[in-house]
């Protein structure tokens, strides 16, 4: 009762014509892995089709078709899932040939109890990394498609193109991130062929939540001027900042400090996560890039309170925005090529959101110096009295 109860680890499909091993890798599969077996190719791959296992494990020499046939037929449907090939006495050439045609790994029969659990373990692994990558690749395919089609046929504002443009600078950063991680994914599984390296699983992170980044990215860019008060939540600030930094500067050598006057706790306002996130990310995104060629790179946030309102301190010490640009700073239309290395990336959609939220911002910079940013924003309480339409009170 005990090993049923237990969570299989994976499914493992077994393709043998011998009752005899196949019946072993049963027993000695079932109590980790869903087993599933089939005498014949052709039934192995009704199996495939329907059950969609983790790893193949096909006999090579079998009547009617064999398995070189019918790991041929296999790579055809599904190119990702593993397969090892069994194999006895005197057939090692047909099972390099059969890794030549798409096979991960092979075993000679009558296989060792230990080491066919072992070899199950480390190819269910490898499929499951490759499953969730290519889940992640088809997830950004999808948003790149989604957003192509609302930018083809929507005809937006002039302030709306000006988003769409910054959309794309966002955007930039994560999918940097997450193709540098599939970089590393691929060359782990396809080069050195390990699937317990420490990091994979981290890679694997990273892009899962720099694809759920961008997906929150296009969501907030669809939002921008239809305020939902639908969406409104309690959003406690010191945290969210946290989360921005955490994505902003995981990588980085930069001294940054969030100091809280008084109970972090109370630090709450009411607005819509997606857009509150946006808003800050960018602020943060923007004081991490000034920094990059600072010889001690530092950012400081200070949060303080008044009776109603929050004021957000971001202070850098980067390359600063010189006087006859900071008149620009907020404008829809940026010369994009002057400030690329300092603030002012998205500030236009960074005030835009958070005057929506009845908030303020104010940019201080000079060169050589660094930069202030200011962001006022109302408590939880005294936003309640701005909104006449009842708000969700759920907390972020």
């Amino acid at each position: 009762m005990i090993a049923e109860m237990k969570q299989k680890l994976g499914t493992v499909l077994v393709i043998d014509d011998e009752r005899g091993p196949r019946e072993s890798l049963r027993m000695v599969l079932k109590y980790d892995y869903e087993v599933f077996a089939a005498d014949r190719v052709d039934g192995g791959i009704e199996l495939l089709r329907e059950k969609k296992p983790d790893l193949v494990i096909m006999d090579i020499r079998m009547p009617e078709k064999s398995g070189i046939e019918g790991l041929q037929e296999i790579r055809a449907i599904d190119p990702n899932v593993s397969i090892i090939m069994l194999t006895g006495y005197g057939d090692l050439e047909t099972a390099q040939k059969a890794i030549r045609f798409g096979a991960n790994d092979y075993l000679q029969k009558p296989f060792d109890t230990t080491e066919i659990q072992e070899i199950v373990k480390k190819y269910v692994e490898r499929s499951k990394l490759n499953s969730r990558k290519r889940m992640a690749q088809e997830e950004l395919q999808k948003m790149t498609q989604s957003l192509s089609r609302e930018v083809g046929q929507t005809n937006k504002l002039t302030s709306l193109g000006a988003a769409s443009s910054e959309l794309v600078r966002d955007l930039r950063n994560p999918l940097t991130i997450i193709r540098g991680y599939l970089d590393l994914l691929t060359y782990e599984l396809k080069e050195k062929q390990e699937v317990n390296s420490e990091g994979m699983e981290e890679y694997l992170n990273q892009i899962e939540q720099n694809v759920e980044r961008c997906a929150e990215l296009v969501e907030s860019w669809r939002a921008l001027g239809r305020f939902d008060f639908s969406q409104m939540q309690r959003i406690n600030i010191p945290k969210m900042l946290n989360d921005c930094f955490r994505d902003a500067a995981a990588h980085t050598d930069i001294s940054r400090s969030i100091q809280v006057e008084g109970i972090e706790e109370q630090y709450e306002m009411l607005g819509e996560r997606l857009q509150v996130k946006r808003a800050l990310q960018n602020l943060v995104d923007n004081a991490v890039t000034a920094v990059g060629q600072s010889t001690e790179p530092a950012i400081t946030v200070v949060c303080v309170m008044d009776k109603s309102d929050i004021e957000i301190r971001i202070k850098d010490n980067g390359c600063g925005v010189d006087t006859h640009r900071l008149r620009w700073i907020f404008e829809p239309f940026d010369n994009t090529a002057t400030i690329e290395k300092g603030a002012g990336l998205g500030l236009f959609i960074t005030k835009k959101v958070l005057e929506e939220h009845r908030g303020t911002l104010q940019f201080e910079s000079r060169v050589g110096e660094g930069s202030i940013v200011t962001v006022r924003i109302p408590q939880a309480h005294t936003a309640l009295g701005y909104y006449s339409r009842p708000v969700s009170m759920v907390q972020s």
